[in-house]
């Protein structure tokens, strides 16, 4: 075999592969939405003229390094990963119920704490960082609820607790 026929699947195997490179670094997708789970970033949640802008950043790396798509599925690559909280939050309801949680870190429980009087049952659900519903249950009307988390193993969550056709939500760790 000549040197030209050896190095000829070497090179359409590159050419593909930077192909694919550069359009996987596509991030004008209206679609593409991203956020950090991680203590080494932070996403942002902007409203400037009734219109949501999530501003995102992670150290060491600016966006997902990346990404794959085709009419039924999204891959991503890298640590900046899909915006979770489109599972957790209720589009519904609006996010403005006064509320306290603590610990936070806690142990066994948390206490959920309102600043504003409570008139309807309390809904408390967590999810796990990928967005499963891993705990759900309602609670008596109260200014105070005391919510046991036995059985969730030691991680990060995402709290939402909804009263009053209000929604709170906030990370929660368990250690």
């Amino acid at each position: 075999m000549t040197k030209y026929k050896m190095k000829q699947p070497l090179l359409f195997a590159l050419t593909l592969f930077l192909i694919q490179l550069i359009q996987s670094q596509n991030t004008s997708s209206t679609y593409l939405v991203r956020s950090t789970l991680g203590i080494a970033g932070s996403s942002e949640t902007i409203v400037l003229n009734n219109k949501n802008y999530v501003v995102h950043h992670s150290i060491g790396q600016a966006s997902a390094i990346g990404t794959f798509s085709d009419s039924n599925y999204t891959l991503r690559q890298g640590f900046i990963q899909p915006n979770l909280m489109d599972k957790v939050l209720s589009l519904s309801i609006p996010q403005s119920l006064n509320a306290v949680i603590y610990p936070n870190p806690f142990v066994e429980s948390i206490t959920i704490s309102f600043s504003e009087q409570v008139t309807n049952k309390v809904e408390v659900a967590v999810f796990d960082l990928l967005g499963r519903l891993v705990f759900s249950k309602s609670y008596l009307a109260d200014q105070k609820v005391i919510v046991p988390f036995n059985n969730l193993s030691l991680a990060e969550y995402i709290l939402r607790v909804t009263a009053n056709n209000k929604q709170f939500v906030k990370k929660i760790f368990k250690k």
